[in-house]
């Protein structure tokens, strides 16, 4: 189902000025790979924003102590940028694994949270790596924590006409892993992620942070494992507890996809290969 009124603002202050004109049922349009799933089930709205064309949501910025991740910019391009490969290894990681090449090339990695799904392999990669998003609305900017964006499935903290206008991402020094569960380790939606980043010196634990998907109804800090970690070297005992901890702190669901006891399992099993990598690091 096609909506019935498609606009392409040509500016932010365009979007803003146009915004109050267009029917109230109406979606912000960018990569449209989720979007289009939506309309093909009727839930699309009366009125898609096609904001694929603002510059403003591509931008790419870097300081000497963080990255500003434009929305709007493809999960296939970030993957490309040098700056992603030194400073994101977890976004790097991970872009490979999401979806297939061709929707990499269409899919913008603010949509990927935008569409507020709990399996979102860009999200999660990013909440491992303490991003926050920052949200616009007439000019106005406000930041939150990445995971504190997602309130429960396909709800996030967006309000009305809001957009998000990309993602603020510390520099710091660690090393990641990226383990996913899927029918298809390339193609397929998760059944199961895993990304764990890490600082790491003088083989001692200084700062974790795991995140999961598909393994909760927003994505998952898993924080009592990351919390155990923390000065402690990672042998294998290390490794083990951490990992249960982690097992411990999913909630998943059945659904087509898997079986919510075999989720909950894997978490342990996906979380302790990520640390065993990083340990190997």
């Amino acid at each position: 189902m096609r909506p019935e009124l498609l606009v392409r603002p040509s500016s932010l202050a365009h979007l803003w000025k146009t915004l109050p004109s267009l029917p109230r049922d109406r979606r912000y349009l960018a990569g449209g790979t989720d979007l289009m799933i939506a309309a093909s089930h009727g839930h699309a709205g009366d009125c898609w924003v096609d904001i694929s064309g603002l510059k403003e949501l591509r931008s790419f910025r870097e300081t000497p102590s963080s990255l500003f991740i434009g929305s709007g910019l493809t999960i296939s391009a970030l993957a490309e940028m040098p700056a992603v490969k030194k400073w994101l290894p977890a976004l790097a990681l991970a872009a490979p694994h999401y979806a297939s090449p061709s929707l990499r090339n269409m899919a913008t990695i603010g949509g990927n949270a935008a569409n507020g799904s709990p399996c979102a392999d860009g999200v999660c990669a990013l909440c491992s790596e303490k991003a926050s998003i920052v949200l616009l609305l007439k000019g106005v900017k406000r930041k939150l924590p990445l995971p504190a964006f997602f309130l429960g499935p396909k709800r996030t903290a967006l309000r009305k006409d809001e957009l998000i206008l990309g993602f603020e991402v510390p520099k710091w020094r660690h090393v990641s892993a990226y383990e996913k569960l899927g029918p298809r380790s390339y193609f397929g939606i998760s059944k199961v992620s895993v990304c764990v980043s890490a600082e790491i010196s003088g083989g001692v634990v200084k700062e974790t942070v795991i995140s999961c998907a598909s393994v909760a109804p927003v994505p998952l800090m898993a924080r009592k494992a990351a919390e155990f970690l923390y000065g402690r070297r990672l042998d294998e005992g290390t490794i083990s507890e951490a990992a249960a901890l982690a097992e411990s702190e999913a909630s998943p669901i059945t659904d087509t996809r898997s079986e919510a006891g075999y989720r909950k399992a894997m978490v342990r099993v996906l979380a302790a290969r990520a640390l065993a990598k990083i340990a190997a690091a």
